[in-house]
This record gives C-alpha cells, sequence and structure tokens, in this order.
C-alpha cells in the first residue's frame, strides 16, 4: 500500500541536523558526542553526511575545534528556531515530564512591586517551570551566566547582554492622603498647587537623583538642595516613607498600584514628567541556544508589561533600542 504522506523533499534525517545543532553551539564534535552520548566519530559522521545531503560545507576543521562557515551560520537559525518551536509544541500539548527552572533577576522594586503579584498567573499556566527570583540594589556590571533573565533599568546600553525594551512610563508625584489634605484648600483636594506641595519635603532616591531634576524644571523650581527630604536606596524605602507622610515620592505608576489601590498614597496632580529610561529585559550575550522555559517566560513577562512579540536582540552601543 503506498505511503499517503512521503516524506518532505529535501528534509535531512532528525538525527543529522541535532548532531549539527549541538557541535554548532560548542564549537566542537568532542564536545557535542558527550552531551549526545555519542562518539566524537559518530557525530563528525553525522555532520559529515549532512554536509552530503545539502551539498554545501556547514563547519570549517580546525586543529582546536571547528568553525561554522557562512552556509552554516545562515542554517543554524532555522534549525534551532525548528527545535524550539517542536520542544514548546510538545509541551504544550503533553506536558512536561520534568521541573524546570530558571534563574530572574530584577531590582528589589520591580521585584516585589510589580513582578511579584503577577508570578501566580505564571505559575499556574507554567506548573512544571520553576522560577527562582533573586532582587538586587545596583546592576552588576559582568554578566552572570548563572543569570537567565534579567530586567534592568536604564537607557539599554548592557556591555555584554543583548536587551529588549520592557517598559516606559512618564513619572508621578505621590504622597500620601493626610499631606495632600494640608496641602489644599478646606473641603478642595483638587486645588493643591503641586509645586508648593513639592516644595514641602522630597523623597530622594539614590541613583534617581535626575528624577526629580527634570520635574523640578519643569515645574520652575529652584535649586534642589533647598529643599528638605530624606535620602533613601530603593523605590520600596522611599514610597513607605511616602505613606508615613514623610514628604513626595516621584515614581513611575507601575509601583504605585497596591499603594492607590489601599488609600495609602495619592496622586496629588494628574501632571506627568517624562522618563528617557524604560525597563529592559536582558540576558547575558552568549553563544548557547536559548532554553525553552527562557523563552516561554520571556514571552510571558512582555505580554504582562503590553509588549507585542518583537524580536529578542540585541541592543549596540549606539542604538538603545528606544
Amino acid at each position: 500500500m503506498p505511503n499517503p504522506r512521503p516524506p518532505l523533499a529535501g528534509l535531512p534525517p532528525l538525527l543529522l541536523l541535532r548532531a549539527f545543532e549541538a557541535a554548532a553551539r560548542t564549537s566542537s564534535f568532542t564536545a557535542a558526542a558527550r552531551e549526545l552520548n555519542l562518539t566524537q566519530a559518530a557525530v563528525s559522521y553525522q555532520v559529515r553526511a549532512l554536509e552530503e545531503h545539502l551539498g554545501f560545507a556547514l563547519f570549517e576543521r580546525k586543529p582546536r575545534g571547528v568553525r561554522l562557515t557562512a552556509m552554516g551560520v545562515a542554517y543554524l537559525a532555522p534549525v534551532r528556531k525548528a527545535f524550539d518551536d517542536l520542544a514548546i509544541s510538545t509541551v504544550g500539548l503533553f506536558g512536561a515530564r520534568a521541573r524546570v527552572h530558571l534563574l530572574v533577576q530584577a531590582p528589589v522594586s520591580f521585584a516585589a512591586l510589580w513582578l511579584a503579584p503577577r508570578l501566580p498567573t505564571f505559575f499556574a499556566g507554567h506548573p512544571n517551570i520553576e522560577v527562582r527570583l533573586s532582587s538586587t540594589i545596583w546592576d552588576t556590571a559582568a554578566p552572570d551566566d548563572a543569570t537567565d533573565l534579567e530586567v534592568r533599568y536604564g537607557d539599554g546600553r548592557f556591555q555584554g547582554y543583548v536587551a529588549e525594551r520592557l517598559l516606559n512610563q512618564d513619572l508621578v508625584v505621590a504622597c500620601s492622603p493626610a499631606l495632600l489634605a494640608r496641602a489644599s484648600a478646606p473641603g478642595d483636594l483638587a486645588s493643591v498647587d503641586l509645586a508648593a506641595l513639592v516644595r514641602h519635603q522630597m523623597i530622594h532616591i539614590m541613583g534617581h537623583e535626575t528624577h526629580w531634576l527634570g520635574a523640578l524644571d519643569t515645574l520652575r523650581i529652584g535649586d534642589i538642595d533647598a529643599i528638605p527630604g530624606p535620602t533613601v536606596d530603593t523605590t520600596v524605602a522611599a514610597l513607605e516613607l511616602a505613606a508615613s507622610d514623610a514628604g513626595c515620592v516621584l515614581t513611575h505608576p507601575l509601583f504605585l498600584e497596591a499603594y492607590l489601590r489601599t488609600g495609602r498614597l495619592v496622586l496629588p496632580s494628574s501632571q506627568t514628567f517624562a522618563d528617557p529610561q524604560s525597563f529592559y529585559v536582558v540576558a547575558p550575550d552568549r553563544p548557547q541556544r536559548t532554553r525553552r522555559e527562557v523563552r516561554v517566560f520571556l514571552d510571558w513577562v512582555k505580554g504582562e508589561a503590553g509588549v507585542g512579540a518583537a524580536a529578542f536582540v540585541g541592543v549596540g552601543p549606539a542604538d538603545p533600542g528606544c
């Protein structure tokens, strides 16, 4: 009986493609052999068979390892994507047999106030993926190979990383209801003079001094040093101080959700202040194929941030990705 579904014309055997992908990722037939539990000769034979099937050389053989040819580089991207798509579809249809984990790093305020409240929805949709969330105050300069993804705040120029802009928001002033009441005309909370309110007391966040400088320039307020107020090293601490009636805080609305909902903080004005910097999701720039669970989490966090399915691309020094 004839086969109703003949093999796809030109499609190489999967074993040959697997050997090619492993050898390309490790730049070594020997390392690929260890990964695939084969001999070095077997990997070399399979790669040679693939090259004969395609009619092109995919590797340059060197005394110490191998290097992709131009055709090898061009072929590697679609092969990797095909493997990734197949893995995602398989897990989506049949589930994963084992739990996997990924390490995500984020600034402490972003982790506590934006990411953590949303993580339960990710856990519910992907019970086999364990997210290990690590919070930081200051970014590390050198890429950490143990970290799968990071959220960073800045202009997008992160040496040694690939980055994609996740969120950009204008800044707003927030304060306690008591402070707003004292600064307003009796019975008229809408009458507040934002410039006068800010002059009363201002909470500073180390590393974000330019936020207040830009806002004060917009409000036509003079010397920032003439305005009293405490200085802290995290947005979480600044928000808690503001909620405790210690002054005004200038921050991103994404950090205010719970504070506004519970009434611990209020917005005395609808005025906003542009922020040229953004939150980025970044990963170390490395040749290894991105793990399936990392791609799944990346797509999820972009969806939560309202970002479209743009490619996860490298950001050069002259292009901050804005």
